[in-house]
Protein backbone atom coordinates (compact mmCIF):
# COMPACT_ATOMS: atom_id res chain seq x y z
CA UNK A 1 0.00 0.00 0.00
CA UNK A 2 1.36 3.38 -0.97
CA UNK A 3 1.26 6.26 1.53
CA UNK A 4 -0.81 9.24 0.57
CA UNK A 5 1.23 12.41 0.30
CA UNK A 6 -0.51 15.18 2.26
CA UNK A 7 -0.95 18.22 0.08
CA UNK A 8 -3.56 20.87 0.81
CA UNK A 9 -6.22 20.55 -1.88
CA UNK A 10 -9.13 22.07 0.06
CA UNK A 11 -9.63 24.94 -2.38
CA UNK A 12 -9.85 22.48 -5.28
CA UNK A 13 -12.28 20.17 -3.45
CA UNK A 14 -14.61 22.93 -2.26
CA UNK A 15 -14.62 25.09 -5.42
CA UNK A 16 -17.99 23.79 -6.68
CA UNK A 17 -19.59 23.67 -3.20
CA UNK A 18 -18.16 26.83 -1.64
CA UNK A 19 -21.56 28.55 -1.27
CA UNK A 20 -22.97 25.62 0.72
CA UNK A 21 -19.73 25.38 2.78
CA UNK A 22 -20.04 29.07 3.67
CA UNK A 23 -23.61 28.48 4.85
CA UNK A 24 -22.36 25.79 7.25
CA UNK A 25 -19.27 27.62 8.46
CA UNK A 26 -19.24 30.25 11.18
CA UNK A 27 -16.72 32.15 13.32
CA UNK A 28 -15.69 29.01 15.18
CA UNK A 29 -16.66 26.31 12.66
CA UNK A 30 -14.87 25.37 9.46
CA UNK A 31 -15.50 22.58 6.93
CA UNK A 32 -12.66 20.28 5.83
CA UNK A 33 -13.32 17.97 2.92
CA UNK A 34 -11.09 14.93 2.77
CA UNK A 35 -8.84 15.33 5.84
CA UNK A 36 -6.11 13.45 3.98
CA UNK A 37 -5.78 16.50 1.73
CA UNK A 38 -5.06 19.18 4.31
CA UNK A 39 -1.74 20.84 5.01
CA UNK A 40 0.39 18.54 7.15
CA UNK A 41 1.49 19.94 10.50
CA UNK A 42 4.77 21.79 10.60
CA UNK A 43 7.69 19.45 11.24
CA UNK A 44 9.21 19.78 14.71
CA UNK A 45 12.92 20.51 14.40
CA UNK A 46 15.66 18.92 16.54
CA UNK A 47 16.99 21.15 19.31
CA UNK A 48 19.96 21.54 21.61
CA UNK A 49 19.34 23.33 24.89
CA UNK A 50 22.44 24.95 26.38
CA UNK A 51 22.49 24.07 30.08
CA UNK A 52 24.81 26.91 31.18
CA UNK A 53 22.42 29.51 29.74
CA UNK A 54 19.41 27.76 31.32
CA UNK A 55 21.12 27.82 34.74
CA UNK A 56 21.80 31.57 34.46
CA UNK A 57 18.13 32.19 33.67
CA UNK A 58 16.94 29.95 36.51
CA UNK A 59 19.20 31.73 39.03
CA UNK A 60 17.92 35.16 37.98
CA UNK A 61 14.30 34.05 38.26
CA UNK A 62 14.90 32.44 41.69
CA UNK A 63 16.69 35.55 42.98
CA UNK A 64 13.81 37.79 41.85
CA UNK A 65 11.43 35.57 43.79
CA UNK A 66 8.33 36.82 41.97
CA UNK A 67 6.71 33.38 41.76
CA UNK A 68 8.40 31.86 44.80
CA UNK A 69 11.53 32.95 46.69
CA UNK A 70 14.53 30.74 45.93
CA UNK A 71 12.68 28.64 43.36
CA UNK A 72 12.46 28.88 39.58
CA UNK A 73 10.83 26.77 36.90
CA UNK A 74 11.01 27.13 33.15
CA UNK A 75 9.38 25.01 30.51
CA UNK A 76 10.65 24.76 26.94
CA UNK A 77 8.50 24.48 23.84
CA UNK A 78 8.61 24.71 20.08
CA UNK A 79 6.19 27.08 18.32
CA UNK A 80 5.89 24.41 15.60
CA UNK A 81 3.90 22.24 18.03
CA UNK A 82 1.01 24.69 17.92
CA UNK A 83 -1.52 24.44 20.71
CA UNK A 84 0.39 21.79 22.69
CA UNK A 85 3.21 24.21 23.49
CA UNK A 86 5.58 21.29 23.92
CA UNK A 87 8.96 20.30 22.55
CA UNK A 88 7.02 17.67 20.65
CA UNK A 89 3.25 17.62 20.09
CA UNK A 90 2.82 15.37 23.16
CA UNK A 91 5.72 16.17 25.51
CA UNK A 92 7.09 19.22 27.27
CA UNK A 93 10.41 19.54 29.05
CA UNK A 94 11.59 21.94 31.72
CA UNK A 95 14.04 22.73 34.47
CA UNK A 96 13.36 23.43 38.11
CA UNK A 97 15.85 25.25 40.31
CA UNK A 98 15.70 25.10 44.10
CA UNK A 99 18.18 27.10 46.16
CA UNK A 100 19.90 25.51 49.14
CA UNK A 101 17.45 25.06 52.02
CA UNK A 102 14.39 25.97 49.94
CA UNK A 103 11.36 23.97 48.83
CA UNK A 104 8.59 24.26 46.27
CA UNK A 105 4.95 24.82 47.20
CA UNK A 106 2.80 21.67 47.21
CA UNK A 107 0.77 21.39 44.03
CA UNK A 108 -0.76 18.88 41.65
CA UNK A 109 -1.55 18.60 37.97
CA UNK A 110 -3.11 15.97 35.80
CA UNK A 111 0.08 15.49 33.78
CA UNK A 112 2.63 12.86 34.74
CA UNK A 113 6.25 13.97 35.21
CA UNK A 114 9.56 12.14 34.98
CA UNK A 115 12.41 13.98 36.73
CA UNK A 116 16.18 13.65 36.33
CA UNK A 117 18.20 15.16 39.18
CA UNK A 118 20.88 17.12 37.32
CA UNK A 119 22.47 18.64 40.44
CA UNK A 120 22.01 18.52 44.20
CA UNK A 121 20.14 16.34 46.62
CA UNK A 122 16.93 16.40 48.58
CA UNK A 123 13.57 14.76 48.60
CA UNK A 124 10.10 15.08 47.14
CA UNK A 125 6.91 14.63 49.10
CA UNK A 126 4.53 12.81 46.76
CA UNK A 127 1.03 12.14 48.10
CA UNK A 128 2.35 12.45 51.66
CA UNK A 129 5.35 10.13 51.31
CA UNK A 130 9.03 11.22 51.14
CA UNK A 131 11.18 10.06 48.24
CA UNK A 132 14.88 10.90 48.59
CA UNK A 133 16.93 11.77 45.53
CA UNK A 134 20.44 12.90 44.59
CA UNK A 135 22.36 13.82 41.47
CA UNK A 136 21.80 11.32 38.66
CA UNK A 137 18.60 9.81 40.12
CA UNK A 138 15.34 9.63 38.22
CA UNK A 139 11.95 9.79 39.90
CA UNK A 140 8.35 9.85 38.72
CA UNK A 141 5.43 11.96 39.90
CA UNK A 142 2.17 10.34 38.74
CA UNK A 143 -0.67 12.45 37.37
CA UNK A 144 -2.81 14.15 40.05
CA UNK A 145 -0.32 13.42 42.86
CA UNK A 146 0.16 16.31 45.30
CA UNK A 147 3.89 16.94 45.42
CA UNK A 148 6.65 19.33 46.44
CA UNK A 149 10.44 19.23 46.22
CA UNK A 150 12.88 20.04 49.03
CA UNK A 151 16.60 20.84 48.63
CA UNK A 152 18.53 19.37 51.59
CA UNK A 153 21.98 19.59 50.04
CA UNK A 154 24.83 22.06 50.39
CA UNK A 155 24.31 23.46 46.89
CA UNK A 156 21.46 24.51 44.66
CA UNK A 157 19.40 21.67 43.19
CA UNK A 158 18.43 21.44 39.53
CA UNK A 159 15.77 19.04 38.28
CA UNK A 160 15.03 18.34 34.63
CA UNK A 161 11.54 17.05 33.89
CA UNK A 162 9.60 15.67 30.97
CA UNK A 163 5.80 15.75 31.10
CA UNK A 164 2.92 14.64 28.93
CA UNK A 165 1.37 18.11 29.17
CA UNK A 166 1.46 18.60 25.40
CA UNK A 167 -0.90 15.68 24.94
CA UNK A 168 -3.25 16.94 27.67
CA UNK A 169 -3.16 20.49 26.30
CA UNK A 170 -4.10 19.20 22.84
CA UNK A 171 -7.02 17.35 24.40
CA UNK A 172 -8.04 20.53 26.25
CA UNK A 173 -7.87 18.89 29.70
CA UNK A 174 -4.60 20.17 31.25
CA UNK A 175 -5.12 21.26 34.90
CA UNK A 176 -2.94 22.69 37.70
CA UNK A 177 -3.82 23.06 41.39
CA UNK A 178 -1.95 24.71 44.23
CA UNK A 179 -2.60 22.88 47.45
Amino acid sequence: MQSLKRVDRQKEFTEKVKDLVQEIEGDDLKVVTFMEYTTPPEKVKPKVIKFDKVVKLLRLIAEEGKVQKGVAKIMLYSPSTGRSRGLTPTMMAGFQYIQKGMSTKPHSHNMASIYLVVKGKGYSVIDGEKYYWEEGDVFVVPANAVHSHVNTGEEDAILFDITDSGLLENLGILEFKEE
